[in-house]
């Protein structure tokens, strides 16, 4: 039994026999001049046992181990689902240019500067590569290029 429990017994025991000893005395007329005590009673036995039985109670839980209680772990989370990525449009490396009508390498420089802007100046050119590409193709072809 613990240290606290066996303390709260002991001393109810105590507390319920002085309250039994202090109880009703019986006296003799006052031609004796001594008294008698009658002993605890019933009435400081039935206290001592209403103070003591619930602490004996306690008591005994106390000396019980803890119970042990099985909270069974959280339910996996499901995998996340697949992300499904979808294809870029193949990238076109930079196309072979041949001019068709003699032009210089310093007139395929300008045409070709001159094509690439005139593309970026295209509805959605700046935000689809693919529109930009179709765009400077059909400006090279009409300057006269043939791209592969």
């Amino acid at each position: 039994m613990k240290l606290l429990p066996r303390t709260l017994i002991v001393s109810a025991l105590v507390l319920a026999h002085g309250f039994a000893a202090a109880g009703p005395r019986h006296y003799e007329p006052p031609r004796h001049h001594h008294h008698h005590h009658r002993g605890i009673g019933l009435g400081g036995a039935l206290l001592g046992l209403a103070i003591a039985v619930p602490l004996i109670a306690i008591a005994s839980k106390a000396d019980r181990e803890p119970e042990v209680v099985y909270v069974p772990p959280p339910a996996p989370l499901p995998p996340p689902a697949p992300v499904v990525l979808q294809p870029l449009p193949p990238s076109r490396g930079e196309p072979v240019i041949y001019p068709r009508n003699g032009q210089s390498a310093e007139q395929l420089e300008f045409d070709r500067r001159e094509c690439n802007r005139w593309a970026s100046t295209q509805q959605s050119a700046m935000n689809d590569a693919s529109v930009f590409n179709r765009a400077v193709d059909a400006c090279m072809d009409g300057r006269g290029y043939t791209l592969r």
